[in-house]
C-alpha cells in the first residue's frame, strides 16, 4: 500500500466531521470493513447488472455490488421499471443504490427515498460517458464544475445518513485530469468511499486504463478507493491493488458472461470440472431471472444474459441467433442447451 500522512488522515477526519455536524446520525456501516471482507467485486453497469445477475456474482464471490444507475428524474416520477430497479431484495445482501442526477434538487431526494426504502449505501454516478446522459449534465459532467458537484454532494451528505460513494473518471478528456482535484473535493465534503475508472469521458472504453490515475487518487486522500478498468481475472485484480494501492477492484464487462471470475478457486479446476461448475452458475442465474422478474422482462433478460455466456466461444454468432430467435424462455433454455452441448463437444475432440 502507498504510504498516507498521519497529520493528512486527522485532518481530513477533523473536516468530515464538520462537513456533518447537523446529521443525527453517523452512518453505521463501514465502508472500508465491507470493501475488506471481499475486495473484488462487480461494477455497475446499465442493463445487466440487475438484481439476479448481481445475485449470481455474488454467489460466485464477489464482494458487495452496486445496482445499475437509476435516474433520479424517473425515480422521483415513481417510473414502473425505475421502481422496480430501486427495489431492494434482501436476499442480496449488501447493495450500494446509484444514482443518477445533475442537481441536488432532484439527488437529495431521490437520495431520501431509497434510504427510507431500506438503502445501506448511495452511490452518485460521476462516470458515465454516453453522450444523451452527459448532455443532460449527469454522470461524468459533474466532474467539470467542482464547486457546483461539491454544492450538490454536500446536501446529499447532509440529508442521508448511510454511506456516501461516488464513482468518477479520469477526468473529462486529457486536458481536463482532475481525477485527484474531485476526490480531495469529495473527501472534504464527507463523501465516504471513491471508486475511480482512470479513463478520461472522451476515451469512452478505448485504449488502456492508466491505472497510473488510480494510484494518484489512492496517494491523494485517505477514504477508501476502489479501481476499475482493465481487469478481467483475480491476479489481474490483486495486480491493481498492488500496483496502485487501492482498497478494492471493480471487474465491468469481463465478468459478462463470466460471474466465476471472482471465484479464485476456478482456475484451480479441471476442464470437467469448470464445466459443470459454469453450467449450474449459468443454470442458477436463469432460475433467478425467472423468479424475479414478470414473463417478458425475463424472457429479454435471458436472451441478453446467454448472448453474454456464448461470447467468444466456437460457432458464437450461430448460437446467439438460436437463443434470440425463441419466443418463450422455456425455448430460450432448450435453444442454448442444444448449443452448449455441441460446444462441450467440439471442447472434447
Amino acid at each position: 500500500m502507498i504510504a498516507r500522512s498521519t497529520a493528512r488522515q486527522a485532518t481530513s477526519a477533523l473536516r468530515r466531521q464538520a462537513s456533518r455536524c447537523d446529521t443525527d446520525a453517523m452512518p453505521q456501516l463501514s465502508i472500508r470493513d465491507a470493501l475488506a471482507e471481499s475486495p473484488v467485486r462487480l461494477a455497475p453497469m446499465a442493463s445487466f447488472t440487475n438484481a439476479p445477475f448481481r445475485q449470481i456474482a455474488r454467489a460466485c464471490g464477489s464482494g458487495f455490488t452496486t445496482n445499475e444507475e437509476i435516474d433520479v428524474d424517473a425515480l422521483l416520477y415513481d417510473n414502473v421499471r425505475t421502481r422496480d430497479l430501486a427495489r431492494i431484495r434482501p436476499e442480496e445482501g449488501l447493495v450500494a443504490m446509484q444514482l443518477l442526477g445533475s442537481s441536488a434538487e432532484t439527488l437529495v431526494p431521490a437520495a431520501v427515498k431509497l434510504v427510507d426504502s431500506g438503502a445501506q449505501i448511495i452511490d452518485i454516478n460521476m462516470g458515465c460517458p454516453v453522450r444523451k446522459i452527459v448532455a443532460k449534465g449527469k454522470g461524468a459532467a459533474l466532474m467539470r464544475d467542482i464547486p457546483v458537484t461539491a454544492a450538490i454532494l454536500s446536501a446529499i451528505r447532509r440529508a442521508v445518513d448511510v454511506p456516501l460513494t461516488i464513482k468518477i473518471r479520469g477526468g473529462w478528456d486529457r486536458d481536463a485530469l482532475n481525477a485527484v482535484e474531485v476526490a480531495r473535493m469529495a473527501e472534504d465534503v464527507g463523501v465516504d468511499a471513491i471508486a475511480v475508472h482512470p479513463r478520461t469521458r472522451s476515451q469512452q472504453f478505448t485504449g488502456r486504463a492508466p491505472w497510473q490515475v488510480i494510484a494518484g487518487v489512492v496517494a491523494a486522500v485517505d477514504i477508501p478507493v476502489t479501481g476499475n478498468g482493465d481487469v478481467s481475472s483475480i491476479a489481474e485484480a490483486d495486480a491493481m491493488m498492488a500496483q496502485t494501492g487501492c482498497d478494492s477492484v471493480m471487474v465491468g464487462r469481463a465478468a459478462l458472461g463470466r460471474p466465476w471470475l471472482f471465484d479464485d478457486c476456478y482456475d484451480q479446476l479441471d476442464d470437467e470440472a469448470r464445466a459443470k461448475y459454469e453450467r449450474r452458475v449459468i443454470d442458477e442465474h436463469l432460475d433467478l431471472i425467472e423468479a424475479d422478474q414478470p414473463p417478458a422482462e425475463a424472457l429479454i433478460q435471458a436472451k441478453k444474459q446467454l448472448a453474454q455466456y456464448v461470447a467468444n466461444t466456437p460457432h458464437a454468432r450461430a448460437a446467439r441467433r438460436m437463443i434470440f430467435e425463441q419466443s418463450a424462455i422455456d425455448d430460450v433454455r432448450t435453444a442454448f442447451n442444444r448449443f452448449h452441448v455441441q460446444r462441450r463437444e467440439v471442447v472434447a475432440v
